[in-house]
Formats: C-alpha cells, sequence, structure tokens
C-alpha cells in the first residue's frame, strides 16, 4: 500500500511509509481504501480540529469556524501587512505547512485555499484526511459561495448566512457609490493588474474606473513610468508601501517624468491585505478606498 501511494505522489518511498507508520502513534487512520479526501459531504457531525493551509483560507476560517475548534493556520496568518485578520489569529496555532506538520495536528478538516504545496494536500488526502479545495475567490461576487462552502464544512451554517448577508448588503451599498475618476494600481517594476479580478472589483466597488487594462493592453502587464506620464490616471494606487521594508516603487511620483503631473494625478496608499486575497476581509477594503480616492491621502 505504501508503494502504492509512493508512486502516485512521487515521493521517496522512505517519506510515505514514515508518515504511514507515524499514524498509529498520532491516534489517525492509515490510509482508507478508496479514500477520497475533498470530502465532508455527508458529515452529521461538526469537525473538532480544523486546519487552515494557507494565508486565503485563514480568512474564511477564522471568519466562520468558532475559535475553539481551529487547530491550526498557515505561518502567515498573523502577519498585519498581508491579513486583515492577523488579530483574530493572535495565539492561535500556527504551522510551516508540510505534512508532517499538518498530520501532528490530528485534524478533522483540513482547508486548502490555493496557493499550497500541491504534495502536502496529495499526501493529507491519500492518506484519508478530509480536505476541502477553495478554488481561490478572484472576485468580490466570489467571495460568496467561498463562505458558504466553508459555512458547511465546519459545520456553522448560521455563521455563514449571517456573514454572507452582511457582506451582501454592504456591496449593494458599494453599488451606489459616486464616480471618483480613473485609477490604476502601480507596483514595483510597474506591474499592473488589468481589467478582470479582485483589485479591478474593489476598485469599481469603491466608484473608481480601473485602466490598468487599457494602459498595458493586457489583464495584467507591465506599464513603464513614460507611458504613465503620457496617460496618467486621476488616482494611482500604490499598495507595496511597508515601513520595515522601504523599496522601489515607494516612491513613484519622485520620477522626473511625473514632475509635471504634480495636482492631475494624486497618489494614494491602499494596504496590500485587502486584496492580497479574495476574502471577507475585501469588503473592509472597498471603505477605505473610497474615502483614500476621495481625500488624496493613503487607507490604513
Amino acid at each position: 500500500m505504501g508503494r502504492r501511494i509512493a508512486a502516485a505522489l512521487r515521493l521517496p518511498l522512505a517519506v510515505v511509509l514514515s508518515v504511514v507508520a507515524g499514524l498509529s502513534v498520532l491516534g489517525l487512520p492509515g490510509p482508507a481504501a478508496g479514500a477520497t479526501g475533498g470530502a465532508t459531504e455527508g458529515a452529521t457531525a461538526a469537525p473538532r480540529r480544523v486546519v487552515s493551509l494557507s494565508l486565503c483560507a485563514d480568512q474564511f476560517v477564522l471568519a466562520l469556524a468558532a475559535r475553539e475548534q481551529i487547530a491550526g493556520l498557515s505561518r502567515l496568518a498573523a502577519d498585519p501587512n498581508l491579513t486583515p485578520s492577523a488579530a483574530q489569529a493572535s495565539g492561535l496555532h500556527r504551522h510551516g505547512g508540510t505534512a508532517e506538520e499538518i498530520l501532528m495536528l490530528k485534524p478533522d478538516l483540513v482547508v486548502d485555499g490555493g496557493f499550497t504545496r500541491g504534495r502536502t494536500v496529495a499526501m493529507l488526502e491519500h492518506l484519508g484526511i478530509p480536505v476541502l479545495r477553495l478554488r481561490g475567490a478572484v472576485t468580490l461576487a466570489g467571495i460568496l459561495p467561498q463562505i458558504d462552502a466553508v459555512a458547511a464544512a465546519v459545520g456553522q451554517p448560521e455563521r455563514g448566512r449571517a456573514l454572507r448577508r452582511s457582506l451582501e448588503a454592504r456591496l449593494a451599498g458599494a453599488g451606489t457609490a459616486p464616480a471618483l475618476g480613473t485609477a490604476m494600481l502601480y507596483r514595483p517594476g510597474g506591474e499592473v493588474p488589468g481589467s478582470r479580478g479582485i483589485v479591478n472589483d474593489v476598485m469599481a466597488a469603491a466608484g473608481l474606473t480601473n485602466i490598468g487594462g487599457r494602459l498595458s493592453t493586457r489583464p495584467n502587464g507591465r506599464v513603464m513610468v513614460e507611458q504613465l506620464a503620457l496617460d496618467p490616471p486621476d488616482v494611482l494606487v500604490v499598495d507595496s508601501r511597508r515601513p520595515d521594508r522601504p523599496g522601489v516603487g515607494q516612491s513613484v511620483l519622485d520620477h522626473p517624468a511625473l514632475r509635471p503631473l504634480a495636482g492631475r494625478m494624486r497618489e494614494v496608499s491602499f494596504p496590500l491585505k485587502y486584496w492580497l486575497c479574495a476574502g471577507p476581509g475585501s469588503i473592509d477594503g472597498v471603505a477605505l478606498l473610497r474615502e483614500a480616492a476621495r481625500g488624496g491621502g493613503g487607507a490604513s
């Protein structure tokens, strides 16, 4: 059996055998015949030990599972620069993402939000650990079905319904936002997200028209500073400012080619954490971006 699993995962046989042998010590079952992983269907009891594998999955688990259900989060879950759920993650166990570490937590549900080590997920599924695979929401509307899926999997349907109603109401309100002009997100090296995805959605909900795709001529591309100077947006959004990690792109408007635009193009700092993942916290980012764009300052 161990030889078959190793062949399927293309992992060294010794690694697989060591993990399988350790399951009895951990009090976990070995690989079940016909186990499919991704399964919480038909479960009658809420899982008692939920483990999230990625920063994006962390946000949904923290928003929907009871705190006592959460056995582990990703190692980045408490980084306030990367996630709006950092405060909620404080005091909860964080892991490094390996299959061995996850197994030590004795999960009865693992939530994978993408951007995870593929071998870790495959190993867990082959060992019979239920895994809920979220297919990574990339739009604001895509957050809502993810909420439904996680709420059902962790046995918290009422929390899910309440959160969904709240976010739907806030999104509906954002749809009436007054137009604030054109905008573009500009990242170090000239990286510019275009007309699809969470960045575009948050801008639109905030009342801004994203012209990144028009300038880069592709959904996600690059725009040189000189090109930006020829066709500037009303609002230039910068999301890569970190006081602890100064770097290129934190002072885009200092470029000589852009000096003539002073007074015509406003720079707005916006926290990366609100659209690094499309999660419940992204809705908070809509109001912050709208306020920042109105006043020409930064958001926090």
